[in-house]
């Protein structure tokens, strides 16, 4: 009885209407999480208080993600302070990405911790991405919505399995007629 419901639900997992159901859950998904935390993650007070520990000015982009560039070598008043600047080596002898990963979430922490929110990392998801020059230490940050990222997935999932369909619909229709 385990074969046969495996089997049933490997094949039931290929079809468009399992990947709808999928899209239809991670957008009723996304929804109940963005009123969760929009009031906490779109307010005034989260911007400032990323500026107090991070030192950037967060903005926000056309699908609602939250970034900015931060340099943990730069201190509240735009000075380079020489007393953050950690140096690992590696291949090419300078590699802080582990160190600032670490500096950022131990910031980000302090941020929960004042915002009293515990699952923090459940509803918002945060990207590290070095920008600039390879020796320089500036890193963009993206905040967004930790199920925002499975709507997209599930979306193009279906519209691949849709596209599919339509071909091999066109095709037995053009020989068909």
């Amino acid at each position: 009885m385990k074969l046969i419901n495996s089997i049933l639900g490997k094949l039931f997992s290929i079809t468009l209407t399992s990947k709808i159901f999928n899209l239809l859950k991670s957008i009723y998904l996304y929804i109940r999480d963005y009123n969760i935390v929009s009031d906490m993650f779109y307010g005034e007070g989260f911007k400032k208080i990323i500026k107090t520990y991070l030192h950037i000015d967060i903005k926000k982009d056309w699908i609602g993600r939250l970034y900015g560039v931060v340099n943990p070598n730069i201190d509240i008043d735009g000075n380079f302070n020489i007393n953050n600047v950690i140096m690992e080596l590696d291949g090419e002898l300078t590699n802080n990405n582990q160190y600032v990963s670490n500096w950022i979430y131990k910031q980000l922490r302090l941020v929960q911790e004042l915002f009293n929110f515990d699952n923090f990392y459940t509803y918002i998801s945060l990207d590290i991405k070095h920008v600039g020059p390879a020796i320089g230490d500036n890193y963009l940050l993206i905040f967004d919505i930790a199920s925002r990222k499975n709507i997209g997935k599930y979306f193009k999932q279906a519209f691949i399995q849709t596209l599919i369909y339509g071909i091999i619909a066109m095709i037995v229709l053009i020989f068909i007629f």
